[in-house]
């Protein structure tokens, strides 16, 4: 293939660059640090591997009219403006995907809503799935999807994310797998707290199965697939996210547990918690929709200090008995 734009230097732009350089004669990795622009033999500190010579460091998005296709890593926080920015350099014959998961606060949507607001011209493309950014650099094998409703769309970046390591599934479920990327991040936050607090094993394996449940009644009320939450974008990022330590939202519920002081948290960690970007417009749109998410619920008061953790987890526990 000729050249690709990957919008977000971040772990998971950088990795995608890395796994794709075999794919692409020259990617444009576009940057906001203008201290790596035009470096080479360089490496992301979250990543082992260093940048392939076929990867160029930018902050010239004039270069995206070069390439053929597109791919937006930026947080879920930065979506809308991304769009907005990148804007005046697409032409018609670009093909655009978003690794991006969350919701858009700024325009209170999915993010393929805020694209067909932004762009209603072009298709796109969401890509998930279980995937950590170091994994993916590392060339360790990891499956992933694609999902969008245009045939010309999906069948070229099947072939465009398909490397000896990383298998692309298609989907036509934009809403259920955009759902499954956000919500199993508020969940992994409370399999975080779990662990911090010292339960153990059976603890997270309600956590994900019941929060599956939530996921899949939540994604379903909306419009998603049962079948996209028991697939790759849902119960497979689900347990990924919730059961490793390369979880920054595992993390982050981790040490909330120790020091609930949350800004302080965020400032050691210094990385997008998506979980927390997703949490309240998820819930707001529960509740819109009378679907009960009593995990998700019990994270968004202990994130707001109403509740310890461990309050959060009797009130868990407590709950009337119910069929499963």
């Amino acid at each position: 293939m000729s050249k690709l734009s990957i919008i977000g230097a971040g772990a998971w732009g950088s990795a995608l660059s890395i796994a794709l350089a075999k794919n692409f004669n020259k990617i444009y990795l576009h940057t906001r640090n203008k201290k790596n622009i035009g470096k080479t033999n360089i490496k992301h500190p979250a990543l082992a591997v260093n940048y392939p010579d076929n990867i160029e460091i930018t902050d010239d998005l004039a270069l995206i009219k070069k390439s053929q296709s597109v791919l937006i890593t930026v947080p879920s926080n930065g979506f809308s403006k991304t769009l907005k920015t990148i804007k005046p350099f697409l032409l018609p014959s670009h093909l655009i995907a978003w690794g991006t998961k969350g919701f858009d606060n700024e325009l209170k949507c999915f993010l393929n809503q805020s694209f067909k607001k932004i762009l209603p011209n072009i298709h796109g493309c969401v890509i998930s799935g279980p995937n950590f950014a170091y994994e993916v650099a590392n060339n360790k094998p990891t499956a992933i999807i694609a999902a969008t409703k245009n045939e010309k769309t999906s069948n070229y970046w099947l072939n465009a994310l398909k490397t000896d390591t990383l298998r692309v599934y298609a989907s036509d479920d934009i809403i259920g797998v955009e759902i499954g990327g956000a919500v199993k991040n508020i969940l992994a936050i409370a399999a975080g707290i779990s662990y911090g607090l010292g339960y153990g094993a059976n603890t997270q394996a309600a956590i994900i199965t019941r929060g599956l449940v939530e996921m899949t009644r939540f994604g379903e009320s909306l419009g998603g697939k049962k079948q996209t939450f028991n697939g790759l974008s849902g119960l497979g990022d689900l347990v990924l996210t919730c059961s490793d330590n390369l979880s920054r939202n595992r993390s982050f519920g981790k040490n909330i547990v120790n020091n609930l002081d949350i800004k302080q948290v965020l400032q050691e960690m210094n990385t997008t918690i998506e979980g927390l970007n997703a949490l309240e417009l998820t819930l707001k749109m529960a509740k819109n929709n009378n679907i009960k998410m009593p995990i998700c619920e019990q994270v968004y008061k202990v994130i707001n200090k109403e509740i310890t953790p461990k309050i959060a987890v009797n009130n868990l526990m407590s709950r009337a008995q119910i069929k499963e």
